[in-house]
C-alpha cells in the first residue's frame, strides 16, 4: 500500500513539473514569434526602400548618360554628316553596353529617318506613333527637361530576342545645334532610346530571396500605345507559393529628375514571406504538447513495471523473511522455504573448507610459479623485441613496394594521357588544353604558360602570377631548354617551348620540389609534343590568313568574297527579310598610270582606292580586291535605301579630288566606276551581273564624259 501511494505521489509530481514548464515554454516561443514578425516587418521596409533606390539611381544615371551624349558635338554633328556615322555607332553601341537598363538606340533626323541604331530594326514602323506625341508634347511644353518618358506595350522596338515580352519604356531626347537658350530652335534629331522590361526586371532581381517578389504597376499615364492595359511587372527569384502566407508594403515610384520633362509614376508593391519557414510557435507548442503526453504516459508505464517486478518480488521476500524470524517456517502460497536458507549456508560452510584448502596450496606453489613467471617473463621480452624488429623490416620493405608500384601506376598514366593528348590538342584551345593536360599530371605542381604567338600573357594555375613577374624568367638568357631557378622553398622548372627552327614560340613553368630523372623525361617528352603541335598550328592559321587576304591591298581577296557571297545568297534564301547588298568597283586609269609612271604607281593607286573605300563605308560592310583593278562591297542588311546611302557616300568621295603620290612627288588622281545591286529590287543570284552591268555603264559614261580613251 505504502509503494503504491509513494508511486502516485511521484507521478502527482511529475505531472506538477511539465505543465507549467510546457506553459512557460509556449509563452517564450509566443514571445520569440512576435520578435521574428517585427524583423520580419524591418526587413521588408528594408527592402522596399533598396529597391526605390537603385531605381532613382539607375533612371538618374540614364538620364545623365543621355544628356551628356545628346551634346557631344561630333554626335549632332553626324546628323548632316555621313562621314561620322562611325563616331554615332560606337556612341551608341557604349551607351547601350554601359548602361544596363538601356537595350537599343536610334538616330533619326528631323524627319524621323533613321541615320544610325544599335540593336534596333532597321525601318522601324514605330517611330509614327512615337512622332505624334513627342512632337506635340515639344509644342506645349516650355519646362526645363529635354528628355520625354513614355510608355510602350505591344510594340516591336527592337528584335524580339532582346524583348519577348515586347513592353518598356521609351525615352526621346530631342538634339539642337546649340544648347545655349538664344539660339534653341527646330530640333536636328532625336536620341531614341529603348528600355524594355526585361533590363529592369535584370537589375532589380538580385536584390530579391526566395520567398520575396515585386510587383509593378503604372499609373496609365500617356505612352507609345495606351490602348490596352499594361499587365503587372512580376520579378521573383524563384517559383511563387501562392498558399504561403505574406506581408506586403505598397509604394509610389517616380521616374523624375531635372533632365526629365514629364514624370511617370509606377505604384510597386513588395511581397515578402510572413515566416522564415512554417509557423515556428504553432509547431513548437505541438511539439511540446506531444512531448508532455509521452513523459506522462511514460510515467504511468514506469511506474506500474516498478510495481510489478520490482516492488511485489520484494514484498513478498521481506514477508517471508518476517515469517522465519517468528518461527513460522512453511507458509502456504510463498515460493521461498527454510530449507532453501539451509542449503545456502551449508554450501557457504563448504566453500569455506575448500577455499581455506585451495590457500594452503597455493603458499606453497607460489615461489615455484614467481621463478617460471620470471624466466617467461624473460622470454617473452626477447620475443617482444624480435616481433618488433621484424615488424618494422616488413612495414619498410611494403613502403617501399607500395611506392614503387605507385609510381609505376602514375608513369603509366601519364603516358596514356599523353597519348589522348595529341588528339584533344588538335581541335581545342591550345593553352586550355595544355594547362589542363599539365594539371592532371602532376596536381599538386603550379602550373604557367606563355605562348609568344598569341596574346603573350601568363596562364596559371596554382601558381600566382606576381610571383612570375617579381622572378626574372628570360628563356633568351639560358643555353639549355631546361632550366630550374630556386622559389620561396620550391623550384621553378622553366621549359622552353621550339619550333623546327629552334626559335622560342613560348615558355612552360613549373613550381615545384626538385624533379627526379623519369619525371623529367615525361615532361620533356610532353613539351616536344606540344612544340610540334603549335607549330603546326601557327602555321595552318598563317596559311589560312593568306589564303582569302590580298597581299597588296591587305583586303580580302576573289576567294573570300566568293565564299561571303555564297554565305549571304544562303542566308537570303532561308531568310527572305535578311536583304544584302553588292557593289561592283573598277579603278579608272590604272594601265594609264603604269604605263606613264610604272607598276610602283599603279600600286599605290590600287592601295590609296581600298583606304578610301574602307574609310567611306560602315563597319559591317565588306570590302574585297578581286583582282587587277576590280573591287567589290557586300553591305550586310542592305536594302534598296542602305545602297543608295553607300552610294551617294561614294559619289561625294569621287567628287572629291584625292590623289595616289610617289616619293619622288609624281601623282595621279583617284577615280573609279560604280555599280550596285540589292536583293530587294532584284533575285539573289543576279545581283552580281547587274551591279557588274552598272559599274561598266557608268565606267563608260565617265570615259565619254572626260574624253579620255580607254
Amino acid at each position: 500500500m505504502k509503494l503504491r501511494l509513494k508511486s502516485s505521489l511521484a507521478l502527482l509530481m511529475l505531472i506538477i513539473a511539465v505543465v507549467p514548464a510546457a506553459i512557460v515554454g509556449g509563452l517564450l516561443l509566443k514571445q520569440q514569434s512576435d520578435v521574428e514578425a517585427n524583423y520580419r516587418i524591418d526587413m521588408l521596409d528594408r527592402l522596399s526602400n533598396t529597391i526605390k533606390q537603385e531605381f532613382d539611381y539607375r533612371f538618374s544615371l540614364l538620364s545623365t548618360s543621355l544628356d551628356v551624349l545628346s551634346r557631344d558635338r561630333l554626335f549632332v554633328q553626324a546628323i548632316d554628316n555621313f562621314f561620322l556615322a562611325g563616331h554615332v555607332n560606337t556612341s551608341l553601341g557604349r551607351l547601350v553596353k554601359n548602361t544596363p537598363l538601356i537595350q537599343a538606340a536610334y538616330l533619326v533626323d528631323d524627319r524621323w529617318s533613321e541615320i544610325e541604331s544599335y540593336n534596333g530594326i532597321h525601318g522601324l514602323s514605330s517611330f509614327s506613333k512615337l512622332k505624334d506625341i513627342l512632337m506635340y508634347r515639344l509644342s506645349i511644353h516650355h519646362g526645363n527637361g529635354r528628355q520625354w518618358v513614355f510608355y510602350y506595350n505591344d510594340e516591336d522596338l527592337m528584335p524580339l530576342k532582346f524583348n519577348p515580352t515586347r513592353r518598356g519604356i521609351v525615352i526621346g531626347v530631342p538634339i539642337f545645334q546649340s544648347m545655349t537658350n538664344g539660339l534653341k530652335r527646330v530640333p536636328l534629331g532625336y536620341l531614341i532610346v529603348v528600355v524594355p522590361m526585361e533590363n529592369i526586371v535584370k537589375v532589380l532581381k538580385p536584390y530579391l530571396k526566395d520567398g520575396e517578389r515585386v510587383v509593378f504597376k503604372n499609373n496609365r499615364e500617356r505612352g507609345v500605345n495606351n490602348t490596352r492595359d499594361m499587365k503587372n511587372i512580376i520579378i521573383s527569384q524563384s517559383k511563387i507559393d501562392q498558399n504561403r502566407s505574406t506581408i506586403n508594403k505598397t509604394i509610389n515610384i517616380k521616374l523624375e529628375n531635372k533632365y526629365i520633362s514629364e514624370p511617370i509614376e509606377y505604384t510597386m508593391k513588395v511581397y515578402m514571406d510572413k515566416y522564415l519557414g512554417e509557423n515556428p510557435y504553432i509547431n513548437s507548442l505541438k511539439y511540446i504538447s506531444l512531448f508532455g503526453v509521452i513523459i506522462i504516459l511514460l510515467a504511468f508505464f514506469i511506474a506500474g513495471m516498478t510495481y510489478r517486478w520490482i516492488a511485489r518480488p520484494l514484498g513478498g521476500l521481506m514477508e517471508t523473511v518476517r515469517a522465519y524470524s517468528r518461527g513460522e517456517y512453511q507458509e502456504l502460497g510463498r515460493d521461498l522455504r527454510f530449507t532453501e536458507f539451509f542449503m545456502v549456508d551449508r554450501l557457504i560452510r563448504n566453500m569455506a573448507k575448500t577455499i581455506q584448502a585451495q590457500v594452503a596450496d597455493l603458499a606453497v606453489t607460489n615461489s615455484e610459479l614467481n621463478a617460471a613467471y620470471l624466466e617467461k617473463e624473460q622470454a617473452n621480452l626477447q620475443l617482444v623485441n624480435f616481433n618488433d624488429q621484424l615488424e618494422l623490416k616488413v612495414e619498410e620493405k611494403t613502403l617501399a613496394l607500395s611506392r614503387s608500384l605507385l609510381r609505376e601506376e602514375n608513369r603509366r598514366s601519364m603516358l596514356q594521357s599523353l597519348l589522348s593528348f595529341s588528339h584533344d590538342i588538335q581541335s581545342g584551345d591550345i593553352i586550355e588544353t595544355v594547362m589542363t593536360q599539365l594539371v592532371a599530371l602532376y596536381p599538386m605542381a603550379g602550373w604557367a604558360m606563355k605562348s609568344y604567338a598569341d596574346n603573350n600573357e601568363w596562364a596559371c594555375e596554382n601558381i600566382d602570377k606576381s610571383r612570375l613577374e617579381e622572378q626574372v624568367i628570360q628563356p633568351e638568357n639560358h643555353y639549355s631548354d631546361y632550366y630550374c631557378l630556386p622559389s620561396d622553398g620550391k623550384y621553378l622548372h622553366c621549359f622552353k617551348i621550339k619550333n623546327s627552327q629552334n626559335d622560342i614560340i613560348g615558355i612552360i613553368v613549373m613550381q615545384y620540389m626538385q624533379l627526379e630523372h623519369d619525371d623529367l623525361e615525361v615532361i620533356l617528352l610532353f613539351i616536344r609534343q606540344l612544340s610540334t603541335e603549335l607549330e603546326g598550328r601557327l602555321l595552318n592559321r598563317e596559311l589560312a590568313r593568306i589564303a582569302v587576304t590580298d597581299s597588296l591591298t591587305g583586303l580580302a581577296n576573289r576567294k573570300a568574297f566568293d565564299n561571303d557571297l555564297e554565305g549571304h545568297i544562303q542566308l537570303f534564301n532561308r531568310y527572305p527579310s535578311r536583304n544584302f547588298g553588292l557593289f561592283m568597283l573598277d579603278v579608272n586609269g590604272l594601265k594609264r598610270a603604269n604605263d606613264s609612271y610604272g607598276h610602283s604607281m599603279g600600286d599605290t593607286l590600287l592601295i590609296e582606292t581600298s583606304k578610301l573605300l574602307v574609310e567611306t563605308c560602315r563597319l559591317t560592310d565588306t570590302v574585297y580586291r578581286l583582282g587587277g583593278d576590280e573591287f567589290a562591297i557586300i553591305l550586310e542588311a542592305g536594302d534598296r535605301d542602305s545602297c543608295s546611302i553607300l552610294w551617294r557616300r561614294l559619289e561625294k568621295v569621287r567628287d572629291q579630288i584625292n590623289y595616289a603620290c610617289l616619293p619622288n612627288g609624281k601623282r595621279v588622281e583617284i577615280h573609279f566606276a560604280v555599280g550596285y545591286a540589292s536583293t530587294d529590287q532584284y533575285p539573289a543570284d543576279q545581283v552580281c551581273l547587274v551591279a557588274d552591268k552598272a559599274m561598266y555603264k557608268d565606267k563608260r559614261r565617265f570615259y565619254k564624259k572626260t574624253g579620255i580613251e580607254r
